[in-house]
Formats: structure tokens, C-alpha cells, sequence
């Protein structure tokens, strides 16, 4: 079955009531002051949201989440959590909008404004806990093989990252450059995201318990449950095989990428438990919460807090992954031509 089709069947099943009448009024955190920004746990709303015919608070609609404010609190600003309007102005004119290697063609450079220094809000210094040294050894091991004489860049397609094979993105999905939209949709016991790049989730709601421990998926095994307004969704059993895309350095530089650049390459998800947090704080954003634990990787559990904008106007479109799959076979093939032209000039300088 096509990813077209599943999607089809997927919105015709758990649209079977209208979402409600959304508000069209200002976006901005209501009834929060800049301290409750960075707060974890998250302070109470002010907002109420409606309610779905069979009593769920209802947060259905197209989200997006642009952001460039840095994921960790650069040395500059160390306790400074938030900028004030002025600040942020200045800061935001030194630090315009970055596609790299994207023009303005793929990115409707809709930012969400967010005053924060940093998206980490636990700790209180909005960086990452230390690593264990546990996770160190593992990252030098990856190194090294990454190093070893005769090994290009890309020896299989086993090095690349998830997205990049269209397989999946990773949950908890950080920021990100373009095609950041997720659809929230909810029947009786699930919620569905329909993210924009490759993959769904589909949360049941029903109190049922997770797979056995031998059943690992690359977004991990998620059950959902309400806390009040706010929707809390607990993931376990990730499959070994997601990876982090990310260096071993502090994320403090502004801007935005796919993947999880907050956990280093080399390091597996397979021991990583995730608790999400949906906040609805006004009738056009929520506050989404991630907070990861590994005692393997980290030395304490710690939380990012990353606003999501209703967009009713988003154009959400097929999302075609690698422009006819092609590029992994070019990037391997490439790979072997360097190999094969770099053997070639060694052997022609054994002959002289």
C-alpha cells in the first residue's frame, strides 16, 4: 500500500467529527509571563480548548514549529533565559533565516517568534546533561571505525541516516529547516500525526500497555493519554538502529536542521525513553514538551520545550522523499570513484 493511499485512509478514519471552531485571535503565549516560558513542569494555561463529541479536549489542525532560536543557550547569554522584545529584535536582525543549501523557495520563513535563548529548558542552563562515559567510549568506537584506513564516508547504505533512506524522521522531532508541518488529528481512543516528512504516528489512547520488549520500531512504541488539557504520550521499544545525526559539540548555533542534531552520531535510541507533552495554551498554539531519559547516554533526564503555531492556510504536500531515490545509489557510487581514482594514483606512484 502506498504512503498516499495510507494517508488517505488514515484521515477518512479519524476525521469523523469537525474539528471545533478554532479562535483566529492572537498566537501569542496567553496569560504567560517570560518565566513561565522556561519553567518545567510547564505552569497551568489560562486557555481552556474545546472539546471533541466524545469529551477529549480537542487539538486537532496543521502545526508548524519554525524555528531557528538555538537548541542549547550559547556561552553569551549563560543566565539569560529570555531576551527582552529589544533584544530579540537586535538579535534577530544579526541572525536572519539560514536554508544553506536551500533557497527561499523551499521555506516560507514563517519562524515562530519565541524570546528564548534556548529550546533545552531543564536543566535551568539550557544545555544538555553531560554525557556518561559509557556514551563517550561508544562515541570514540564510532570514530575510530568511521576512521579506519580504507573506509570512505559511505560504504552502504547503512550509513546513512533514516531520513535519508525514507525510512523514517526521529522522534522527539527537533526543528527544522523546511517541510515542518505536522496534522493533529483524534477519533475515539487515538491520535494520529501526519507528519510532513515521511512518517505518521498513530498513538492509541486506550490504556493499553507497550510491546514486549523485543518489538523495537525506529520512532519507538508510543501510548497517549490525557493529563487534564494536556496530552502526554510515553515512547519505549526504539529499535538500535536510529541514530543520532549530531556532534559531539553543544547545539548553540541559531538555525534549524532535520534529524535529531541533538544526539550525537553514533549514539543508538535504543535505550531512550520519551515523554511528550502537548500543551494547548491559546486556540492557536500549544507548547510541545520532550523530555528524554537514558541513563546510558545521559547522566539525568532533560527536557526541550518547542512552540507549535496552528496554520489553517499550510499547504501540506506529498512529501517526495530522495527526488526518485536516487541519491543514495549516486552518493555510493561516487564513494567508489574516489576509491577507484585514489587506488589508480597509488599505483602509479609505486611505478615511478
Amino acid at each position: 500500500m502506498s504512503y498516499r493511499v495510507l494517508i488517505g485512509i488514515i484521515v477518512l478514519v479519524t476525521l469523523v467529527a469537525p474539528a471545533g471552531a478554532w479562535a483566529q485571535g492572537n498566537p501569542a503565549t496567553q496569560g504567560y509571563t517570560d518565566a513561565d516560558l522556561v519553567k518545567w513542569p510547564p505552569p497551568p494555561p489560562s486557555y481552556t480548548p474545546p472539546k471533541t463529541p466524545w469529551g477529549d479536549p480537542e487539538i486537532q489542525g496543521t502545526y508548524d514549529f519554525l524555528s531557528r532560536i538555538p537548541f542549547e543557550r550559547p556561552d553569551q547569554y549563560k543566565g539569560k533565559a529570555v531576551f527582552t522584545d529589544k533584544e530579540w529584535d537586535e538579535w534577530e536582525k544579526a541572525n536572519p533565516g539560514n536554508m544553506q543549501g536551500y533557497n527561499d523557495f523551499w521555506n516560507n520563513r514563517d519562524y515562530i517568534r519565541d524570546r528564548r535563548t534556548s529550546l533545552v529548558i531543564d536543566p535551568p542552563d539550557g544545555r544538555i546533561p553531560p554525557r556518561t562515559a559509557e556514551a563517550e567510549k561508544k562515541l570514540d568506537a564510532y570514530a575510530a571505525a568511521m576512521r579506519a584506513p580504507g573506509r570512505g564516508k559511505y560504504e552502504s547504505w547503512e550509513d546513512f541516516r533514516s531520513i535519508s533512506r525514507c525510512i523514517a524522521v526521529n522522534t522527539p522531532q527537533g526543528p527544522m529547516d523546511y517541510n515542518s508541518a505536522v496534522i493533529i488529528m483524534q477519533s475515539p481512543g487515538w491520535v494520529v500525526m501526519v507528519r510532513e516528512r515521511v512518517d505518521t504516528r498513530v498513538i492509541p489512547m486506550d490504556g493499553r500497555p507497550h510491546l514486549e520488549d523485543n518489538m523495537r520500531e525506529w520512532n519507538g512504541d508510543s501510548r497517549g493519554h490525557w493529563e487534564g488539557n494536556t496530552l502526554v504520550v510515553d515512547t519505549t521499544n526504539y529499535t538500535p538502529k536510529q541514530l543520532g545525526s549530531g556532534s559531539r559539540k553543544p547545539e548553540t548555533e541559531p538555525g534549524a536542521s532535520a534529524g535529531a542534531n541533538f544526539v550525537p552520531n553514533g549514539i543508538s535510541f535504543g535505550n531512550f525513553h520519551l515523554i511528550e507533552h502537548f500543551v494547548p495554551i491559546s486556540p492557536t498554539r500549544i507548547h510541545y514538551y520532550a523530555t528524554l531519559e537514558d541513563p546510558t547516554t545521559w547522566t539525568k533526564p532533560w527536557t526541550f520545550m518547542l512552540p507549535w503555531e496552528k496554520q489553517d492556510k499550510y499547504q501540506m504536500l506529498e512529501y517526495g522523499c530522495l527526488e526518485g531515490e536516487i541519491s543514495i545509489g549516486n552518493a555510493l557510487r561516487g564513494e567508489r570513484m574516489i576509491e577507484a581514482k585514489e587506488k589508480a594514483a597509488a599505483e602509479a606512484a609505486k611505478k615511478k
